[in-house]
């Protein structure tokens, strides 16, 4: 990373843990991309869409990609959430 110019990059973990924010000019974890999650005990269980590591990359990069005028391919297998996340 360093020979590419990018400074203080976190060697605790991989590099897909980690979002460049451009902004700020420093990498963040992907939980610091979204509020913190709470369940509304008014919300029934099948309501109920816990945030995870791999669903915030997901859906950072599937707006990333809609934003910039790409076609997006969420295949998978059934009941793991895509038509939520769409």
């Amino acid at each position: 990373m360093e020979k590419n110019g990018v400074k203080n990059f976190p060697v605790d973990k991989k590099v897909y843990d980690w979002l460049f924010h451009v902004d700020d000019n420093e990498w963040k974890g992907w939980f610091d991309t979204v509020p913190e999650y709470s369940v509304d005990t008014k919300s029934s269980y099948a309501e109920i869409v816990v945030p995870t590591l791999d669903s915030i990359r997901m859906k950072f990069l599937m707006r990333t990609l809609i934003m910039n005028d790409k076609h997006v391919l969420m295949p998978g297998p059934t009941g793991t959430g895509k038509s939520v996340y769409v």
